[in-house]
């Protein structure tokens, strides 16, 4: 394992890289797109699966953003970083098409208690399993990821944004400000707010209470 030098070298290094990238794009490179796109597929895909809440709906929104990065990647003067201003994108994408989806009645035909059918990229990978996992440690592992997921799909959508940036995706509270167009201080609010929704839904479920019992 690396130590905190270590890492933050290497989070220098792909910061590098990435703006490497995005001027060879800005000048024309597709094939640069198309690397910019491997790098971030898996974060952008898990933020339209978690908004939408169905896989191939997820797939084409995830492409829909990415369309809209190759063809405004031009605009993007560096004042924050990349990630930070493709997450932007990636929310307002997903929010139009939220409206978009609700106006025809999609989320009254997709059931929230259905099981996932996918998320964490779109190949169908799921979380790995640790090869000394007992069979019953793995299937629970399994069911409170998807009890987790269900809680998540029942947010409202300003908790639910906040949620996966900063559960999911690890972003900083600047960041998931500067992407969703709030104050930090909303950001937290929203935050402890959202956490409270599904941790009242994993005691609903008993799952608080057998990982403490």
């Amino acid at each position: 394992m690396s130590n905190p030098r270590e890492q933050s070298q290497e989070r220098a290094a792909e910061e590098a890289r990435v703006n490497d990238l995005v001027h060879q794009a800005q000048e024309g490179s597709m094939e640069a797109v198309d690397e910019l796109v491997r790098t971030y597929q898996t974060p952008i895909f898990n933020l339209a699966y978690r908004m939408v809440n169905q896989r191939e709906e997820a797939c084409d929104l995830t492409q829909e953003i990415f369309i809209k990065v190759a063809r405004a990647i031009r605009s993007f003067k560096g004042r924050s970083r990349f990630s930070t201003w493709l997450q932007a994108l990636a929310i307002n994408t997903c929010r139009s098409r939220r409206q978009r989806l609700r106006r025809i009645g999609f989320f009254e035909a997709v059931s929230l208690d259905a099981v996932p059918d996918g998320a964490d990229s779109p190949s169908h990978r799921h979380e790995p399993v640790d090869a000394g996992d007992r069979p019953e440690t793995a299937l629970e592992r399994h069911e409170t990821q998807e009890i987790v997921g269900r809680a998540i799909a029942t947010l409202a959508e300003e908790f639910r944004e906040v949620i996966v940036m900063r559960d999911i995706q690890g972003l900083s509270y600047e960041e998931i400000a500067q992407a969703t167009g709030c104050q930090a201080g909303t950001v937290k609010s929203r935050l402890w707010r959202a956490r409270a929704k599904v941790r009242d839904e994993l005691l609903r479920e008993g799952v608080l209470c057998r990982a403490n019992g």
